[in-house]
């Protein structure tokens, strides 16, 4: 199934959980997964697998001491937003991916969700 929509501008609010608690995300490209970092500790992952023309999403994982502070919605937005830029299409495997797209239908043009 293919998901489409227009807008995919990021909300700065799920970026930012205080004055110095902003959520950094840098692709690990040797480890195979966008890590999402939080005054320089690792708070969140997500394992991805990526060709010349897509990258495929395979599982989200967020520090349960951080659980429910916007940790992997950042990955998402990030890793959704850096694939459009290279013009990469997005296999969703991860189940979490796949439920935050029905609740933000605004980022998923473009993803395929159903290979």
């Amino acid at each position: 199934m293919v998901i489409d929509a227009d807008d995919d501008t990021p909300d700065p609010e799920d970026h930012s959980h205080g004055p110095d608690e902003s959520i950094d995300v840098r692709d690990n490209t040797v480890a195979g997964r966008y890590e999402a970092v939080r005054s320089g500790a690792v708070v969140g992952i997500m394992i991805y697998e990526r060709t010349r023309s897509r990258i495929e999403l395979i599982h989200t994982v967020t520090d349960p001491a951080h659980r429910g502070e916007g940790v992997a919605s950042v990955l998402v937005r990030t890793t959704l937003a850096e694939a459009r830029a290279s013009g990469l299409g997005v296999l969703v495997i991860c189940p979490f991916i796949e439920s935050w797209l029905q609740r933000h239908p605004e980022q998923a043009g473009g993803v395929i969700v159903d290979d």
